[in-house]
């Protein structure tokens, strides 16, 4: 009370030797910098909210030949096509290896948006050759190869705008990030939808044009999120196919990123040929009902976005870790959804199945915040952090299709064996990545 009584005084004082004029150009002035700071603010948003938009665009395209692209395989390769299908999902992974280094130190120089249009106007190309060319497995397979790395050459310097946008307010961040996956699920949603509707040719062509219509909206909408203050100079010896390594600079920033890899062997993008398969040879599935799957799998990661986003205000007020507790959380509901997922039989399995996955959907989420966090403190730039993170998860998008295509294979070749064993696996190494995080102690 006396400290207060003490400042007040102190600032009478100091008002009466100002005078009125001075006063009021000083109060002036304070409220001149929280309208800028609000302005700022309201900007950030904006621009925020076309980047979760242009993610659900993508993602639509993307999405909308989930249903037929197998089938298309199918016809052309007969009993190889789960081999197939994985060696294309394990070139897109190491096209992405190769390419997203470079990617990344160009997108530090060059700024964020040119590589998004860029990863845009490949796919449209590529899709438009894919529909033109269906029933060449070389059409196919190079469009599988190239716009599976370019989704995510879009992917990368997105969530490095994001982090740009909100570099300063780990929460916000967190927050932004989830509303984008949630947009992300929304497009997840509606492309299978839709694909499972169109027909094969259809599809495709559709997909093409949403391609067309994503460069075009990244063109006109999308803001330049990196000053030119921050940009780097661009040197060929920086570009390091194992960049990750910069992630195990110390222990907690080194667990942080061995919890990000193990939980990637669950991603979406990594189970998409292990569950079209499953589904075909132990639920007996065809185009019309993996469309289904496909659309409520797109469902389950936006209500995924919502989960989150509630959970983080939920914890926030209590005072409590809240990127900790949600991690936890979701961590435990995704090792279950895969059990589950194992031993299902049946479409009710299925779905009880799909219903625990929605609660772990964005389980990376605060790992990803904490490697900001983290990475930052040692030095490292935003689109670098990024870069190696998605290095490191290249490696694991190479690894993940050929093992759990042969570990599929080996399961369904004896009755004795669980034909789920890819899941079960999965779900053990999601275990281990909560292990890791609570190592880390961020």
């Amino acid at each position: 009370a006396e400290t207060g009584l003490c400042q007040l005084h102190h600032g009478r004082l100091f008002a009466e030797r100002l005078g009125p004029g001075a006063m009021a150009m000083e109060l002036e002035s304070q409220a001149a910098v929280k309208e800028k700071d609000e302005c700022q603010e309201r900007r950030a948003e904006a621009s925020a909210r076309s980047l979760c938009i242009a993610t659900g665009m993508m993602i639509t395209a993307a999405t909308l030949v989930l249903p037929s692209r197998p089938a298309v395989i199918l016809a052309i390769k007969g009993d190889r096509a789960a081999n197939t299908m994985g060696k294309m999902s394990a070139a897109a992974a190491v096209v992405e290896l190769l390419v997203n280094p470079l990617l990344g130190r160009l997108c530090d120089h060059h700024g964020r948006k040119p590589f998004m249009l860029m990863a845009m106007v490949s796919n449209t190309f590529l899709r438009a050759m894919s529909t033109s060319m269906q029933s060449s497995i070389v059409a196919q397979f190079v469009d599988r190869m190239l716009s599976g790395a370019m989704i995510f050459a879009f992917q990368a310097p997105a969530a490095v705008a994001m982090a740009d946008l909100f570099a300063k307010d780990a929460i916000k961040l967190g927050t932004w990030s989830a509303r984008r996956d949630t947009y992300l699920g929304i497009g997840a949603t509606i492309g299978p939808l839709i694909g499972s509707k169109l027909g094969t040719r259809q599809s495709f062509a559709a997909s093409t044009l949403i391609f067309a219509a994503t460069s075009v909206y990244v063109r006109l909408k999308l803001p330049e999120t990196l000053s030119l203050a921050n940009r780097k100079d661009f040197k060929f010896e920086h570009i390091n196919p194992v960049s990750f390594l910069k992630l195990f600079q110390n222990k907690t920033l080194g667990w942080l990123a061995t919890a990000t890899a193990l939980q990637s062997f669950g991603d979406t993008v990594n189970l998409l040929d292990l569950n079209n398969i499953f589904l075909i040879k132990v639920l007996h599935y065809g185009p019309q009902e993996l469309g289904h799957f496909a659309t409520a799998s797109g469902l389950s990661a936006a209500a995924g976005g919502r989960v989150t986003l509630h959970l983080l205000k939920k914890l926030q007020k209590l005072n409590v870790s809240a990127l900790k507790v949600s991690t936890f959380f979701a961590n435990s509901m995704w090792t279950a959804g895969m059990v589950s997922m194992g031993l299902a039989r049946r479409t009710r399995h299925l779905s009880f199945a799909m219903f625990l996955w929605t609660f772990g959907q964005l389980r990376s989420n605060s790992l990803t915040t904490y490697l900001q966090t983290y990475g930052a403190a040692e030095g490292l730039g935003r689109a670098e952090i990024v870069v190696a993170t998605a290095n490191l998860l290249a490696y694991v998008k190479v690894l993940a299709p050929l093992l759990y295509s042969n570990l599929f294979s080996w399961a369904i070749s004896s009755n004795n064996r669980p034909s789920g064993l890819p899941y079960f696996v999965i779900a053990a190494m999601t275990l281990l990545a909560q292990g890791s995080f609570v190592l880390a102690a961020p």
